[in-house]
């Protein structure tokens, strides 16, 4: 399998202000690399969804480091801003 199709289907992205919501299967190889990459970061199994909290004045930062992170491995980004 090559590296750049870890994910069938692109990760989804919600800004929700100080919380980001990432719909990212927990099972995929990717979800490794993610939580290594992002340690804050926490799955909500009820929800089925990654979570994780950053401060006021920081999102651009934080939308930056997430772009990157998946840009490296492959997976295209949809978002969705709920701010």
């Amino acid at each position: 399998m090559e590296e750049a199709r870890l994910m069938s289907k692109p990760a989804v992205l919600t800004k929700m202000c100080e919380l980001h919501v990432i719909d990212m299967p927990q099972d995929e190889k990717l979800a490794e690399r993610f939580q290594t990459s992002f340690p804050t970061a926490g799955y909500d199994e009820s929800a089925g969804q990654w979570r994780m909290v950053w401060k006021k004045g920081t999102y651009a930062e934080s939308n930056a480091r997430l772009e990157a992170f998946f840009a490296e491995n492959g997976v295209a980004v949809t978002h969705i801003d709920k701010c």
